[in-house]
């Protein structure tokens, strides 16, 4: 009896009336003054359980209609009491029942508990309450209904967020107004906010309560000094801990945040967090007002730009690095479509850590060979905070761009002061007391395998890169696909002679010169073969010969970006892939100014690509590092003397070369002799660009072979949009999400995929909004946050409805979609 809903006890309430005499055709007549029966008649009658007229009509129409119908059992419900009836007064005599139960009643009946006394405040709830639970059994009714249970059951605390977060929508277009008194109500007794009606529209109504929101969450996160708006802090308790947790929802909800960065900037200009924030005598914890974010920002930059002496900035950078990385993460930090360039603060906090971390390492060295294992085994993070440092980040403005102009300093320094010290050990030693293989031999290691492999020949590929492209490949993997191991390049470390020695398995069958006549240049042949390994046509000629290679084996990066990849059948199981990017920006000043994150996407794509291909093994391979320098005139150091054949700023080569500083160095598999300019100098130079190799630093000399290896049988991890349902902003997010893979937590067959955004009309096909870039999904489960970019051009109504696409980025397979409703107005000049 438990398992009985009340639409099923409805309908066997009507259908014992209507089936209960044979002879004639009955009538229910059922009259429902306060208009609470319809909507359930409604439900109960679906399926054709009965007939059912529930149009409300004048009597007089409804009566002639009647009397036109052929004879039918049904129920004519009529929204009058049973005293009140006019024109319908002869059906009343002919009814085989006049229904004037009421609702409250007929639940008692049902089996609901409800307390007599508690029938005049429950009735105006019992209609859409009822509606709620027209399928549920009756052992889920509650065991004593009541009046608040009811309004939080049917106002619950997500849909009273769901009607803040839409200033789009009319508040009684969310719950139908019937419903107003309860949820001022609500809003009232169970959150501490205002009734809309107090104020002069739905939107100031909004704002207002979203300032409650703010003040009393400075008010949690500072208990001890709060701000000066007293009359609206919520008062602790229950009140407090509810509208806590619905401003926490809101702010981590991808579909409604955009409404409160759009709310919450208007209840700052209501209130003085900012100059309260300012105020208080230490950096409080994150906060939702931006106009607080933004004061204790600015304070804490301020206080930074105060130091004159470099150690007292890193010491207090590295004192607030927590500080700045807990506000990075919060809503403005991280989150918002504007924020408050927090994640920068803490880029220099942490660049800071590593400089001090890092500072007298090399003082520990006594040898060579100590430089290269400190390098490899986290010394490359000054190379990644460098690039960080010397990029030209455009959130990067006023104080910090002071801040960081100073740490590049530093960092500089400390680049030739590590430098310095292996220059002094390299001079006291042998290149072979490195320790290092070159590139080559330990991709013929590699080879060895049998599975199908693929190498990336990379220009310029610095061991700091090579590393970040690792971690990005074994992001959220069960286990680690990739790693890093040190390799060493020929001097000078140009292209010309690392490509070779990147490639060729064995170093010794190599011979090396300069050619004769007075355009000398490179030559690296060989024993037994006329090909010249220094030019790249021949180079790849060499590898097809050499390996039995096919010819349709050879591409660039942005072939295997943009088209297919030759499957391993296809290829002979061995595939090149050749990207020069990494040099090209560096000459070109890119990387300088714009940074290495994007080519490191990149090419991590490449590998993901290429490994959904069929190549269960990628690895990568480099000629050279190199170093940002940018020389002062009185650091060009004078050309050594002697017979010079080949120059460049950061090499001479020769033979008898003589100079007062400069290392003497061989040439591999040569009879020549190759200076160098100790740690970061410069023999000549020009123009401004500080993209230099050829020398012998560590990040020219200590190159990267990066192996990524996967089970030859995988499964990539299925991928699922968010809950969404509506895009409320010109630049939505969506968030994104590993799919259920049974056994994914230990299994290491499982993979992560890069996944594309789209947002389309179904009807046309036309995209209107999408990713800028892949999207990696681990298969840790994680959630990931896409902001979407409009496609330009494109307009479309308000209301329309669109379609979410979650692609695979390498075959273009829809992963899942979610249909979605245009709550914006997207017009061509947007």
């Amino acid at each position: 009896m438990t398992q009985l809903t009340f639409r099923t006890w409805l309908r066997a309430e009507i259908k014992a009336i209507l089936e209960g005499r044979e002879a004639s055709t009955p009538l229910i007549l059922w009259c429902d003054p306060e208009l609470e029966w319809r909507e359930m008649l409604i439900g109960a009658a679906e399926s054709g359980a009965f007939e059912l007229w529930a149009d409300d009509k004048h009597e007089l129409v409804l009566r002639e209609e009647l009397r036109a119908a052929p004879p039918k059992p049904r129920v004519v419900w009529v929204p009058r009491r049973r005293q009140d009836l006019t024109f319908l007064k002869v059906l009343e005599l002919q009814a085989e029942k006049v229904w004037t139960e009421s609702l409250f009643s007929a639940l008692v009946r049902f089996g609901v508990k409800i307390a007599p006394e508690r029938e005049p405040e429950l009735r105006p709830l019992l209609p859409s309450y009822a509606r709620e639970f027209l399928d549920k059994p009756l052992s889920e009714w509650p065991e004593s209904l009541s009046a608040g249970q009811a309004s939080a059951e049917l106002l619950t605390d997500d849909l009273i967020l769901e009607v803040l977060a839409h200033p789009e929508d009319a508040i009684d277009k969310r719950f139908g107004p019937g419903l107003m008194s309860v949820f001022a109500r609500r809003l009232k007794d169970d959150f501490g906010l205002p009734a809309p009606s107090e104020y002069r529209d739905e939107r100031d109504w909004r704002v207002e309560a979203t300032s409650r929101l703010l003040v009393t969450d400075a008010v949690i996160r500072v208990p001890n000094d709060p701000p000066p708006e007293r009359d609206r802090i919520i008062r602790e308790g229950s009140l407090r801990e509810r509208s806590r947790k619905m401003l926490e929802r809101w702010m981590k909800d991808v579909e409604l945040m955009p409404v409160f960065e759009e709310l919450s900037l208007e209840a700052d200009k209501r209130l003085s967090l900012g100059v309260w924030a300012r105020a208080l005598p230490t950096a409080p914890p994150v906060l939702a007002s931006r106009a607080a974010e933004e004061a204790v920002f600015a304070k804490l930059t301020s206080e930074l730009s105060k130091f004159e002496n470099l150690e007292s900035l890193i010491g207090k950078l590295i004192e607030i690095a927590g500080t700045a990385r807990d506000h990075a993460q919060g809503f403005w930090g991280g989150r918002a479509r504007d924020p408050v360039p927090w994640a920068t603060l803490a880029d220099l906090a942490n660049a800071a850590s590593v400089l001090q971390r890092e500072k007298r390492a090399c003082l520990r060295w006594k040898s060579v060979r100590d430089a290269v294992d400190w390098f490899t085994s986290g010394g490359w993070l000054l190379d990644e905070i460098g690039e960080r440092l010397i990029r030209d980040d455009q959130n990067v403005a006023g104080a910090l761009r002071e801040i960081r102009a100073r740490l590049r300093r530093a960092y500089l320094r400390q680049l030739d002061e590590v430098n310095g010290v292996f220059s002094e050990l390299l001079a006291r030693a042998q290149l072979d007391e490195l320790g290092l293989k070159f590139a080559g031999q330990l991709l013929a290691e590699l080879r060895e395998s049998k599975g199908a492999l693929a190498v990336l020949v990379l220009d310029a590929c610095r061991y700091d890169l090579a590393e970040r492209i690792a971690e990005r490949l074994n992001r959220g993997e069960p286990v680690e696909r990739a790693r890093v191991a040190p390799a060493r390049a020929p001097l000078p470390s140009i292209t010309a002679l690392g490509m070779a020695f990147a490639i060729a398995p064995d170093p010794a069958q190599l011979s090396v010169d300069l050619g004769d006549g007075e355009a000398r240049r490179w030559r690296v042949i060989e024993h037994g073969e006329k090909r010249d390994l220094s030019l790249a046509a021949s180079r790849r000629e060499w590898l097809r010969i050499r390996f039995g290679v096919k010819p349709a084996s050879f591409h660039d990066v942005k072939q295997v970006l943009e088209g297919r990849p030759p499957t391993p059948s296809e290829s002979g199981r061995l595939v090149f892939v050749f990207g020069d990017e990494f040099d090209t920006a560096g000459h070109e000043g890119e990387l300088e100014f714009g940074g290495a994150e994007g080519y490191i996407e990149r090419y991590a794509r490449a590998i993901l690509k290429l490994r959904e291909a069929g190549y269960s093994t990628v690895a990568c391979v480099t000629d050279h590092g190199f170093i940002h320098w940018s020389p002062e005139k009185d650091e060009i150091l004078p050309a050594p003397d002697g017979d010079v054949r080949w120059k460049s700023r950061r090499a001479i080569v020769g033979k008898h070369l003589e100079h007062s500083s400069a290392l003497r160095l061989p040439v591999p598999q040569s009879d020549l002799e190759c200076m160098v300019p100790r740690s970061i100098g410069a023999f000549q130079t020009y123009g401004g660009i500080g993209f230099f190799h050829g020398g012998a630093t560590l990040q020219e000399l200590v190159v990267p072979v990066l192996k990524a290896e996967w089970p030859r049988r995988t499964e990539k991890v299925p991928v699922v949009i968010g809950q969404i349902s509506q895009i409320l902003s010109l630049s939505p997010t969506i968030r994104l999400q590993a799919g259920v893979l049974p056994g994914i937590g230990a299994r290491s067959t499982a993979t992560g995929r890069n996944v594309q955004i789209r947002i389309v009309e179904p009807a046309t096909g036309r995209r209107l909004f999408h990713s800028r870039t892949p999207v990696a999904i681990q298969t840790d489960g994680s959630a990931v946050e896409v902001a979407l970019a409009r496609t330009s051009g494109e307009s479309c109504a308000r209301g329309s409805r669109l379609r979410i696409e979650a692609r695979d980025a390498d075959n273009d397979e829809i992963l899942d979609q979610r249909e979605v409703e245009l709550k914006v107005e997207l017009t061509e000049w947007d």
